[in-house]
């Protein structure tokens, strides 16, 4: 009587088990990489404002260069990773615009009023800022926003500045 290895068929059996415990899409559905928003919507003196973020060195570089158009209610927001003097200038920027420099909480530290083809960082924050909210030129001064208010930044926002 000769003794045949018993491993071949547990083997097997193994094999198509894995094969397709690992092969069954049904189970868990593939999910994309989750990308961080690429805008947001701000409730600013009872308004709807939405605006584009800028979350990374390349986007806050780029910022409203090349436009020459922007909504009545949008802007951009600048969110950085940490609280710093900022300085802002217009190189390549068509529009002329609010900037506002916010702190962490979203306080409005001060205002400046950026007009095209500044080429130097003309226009700083009051102190340290966080994030800055660009909007048209005027758009502060019409609805009554001035340093000291609060703009409404979610925490889920100011928490992807990187």
């Amino acid at each position: 009587m000769t003794r045949r290895n018993a491993w071949p068929l547990p083997l097997a059996a193994l094999s198509v088990a894995v094969l397709l415990a690992c092969c069954n899409a049904e189970e868990r559905p593939m999910q994309p990489p989750t990308q961080p928003p690429t805008t947001a919507v701000l409730q600013l003196a009872g308004r709807s404002v939405t605006v584009e973020l800028a979350l990374d060195s390349e986007a806050r570089a780029r910022g409203m260069m090349h436009r020459t158009h922007l909504d009545p209610d949008a802007g951009m927001l600048f969110v950085f990773p940490e609280a710093r003097p900022q300085r802002f200038w217009m190189r390549n920027t068509l529009i002329p615009l609010d900037i506002c420099f916010l702190d962490s909480d979203g306080t409005l530290q001060n205002v400046a009023r950026g007009l095209p083809g500044v080429e130097e960082p003309g226009y700083h924050s009051a102190r340290p800022a966080r994030m800055v909210l660009e909007l048209n030129a005027g758009w502060c001064e019409a609805h009554g926003i001035k340093p000291g208010d609060r703009v409404p930044v979610p925490p889920e926002i100011v928490a992807l500045g990187r």
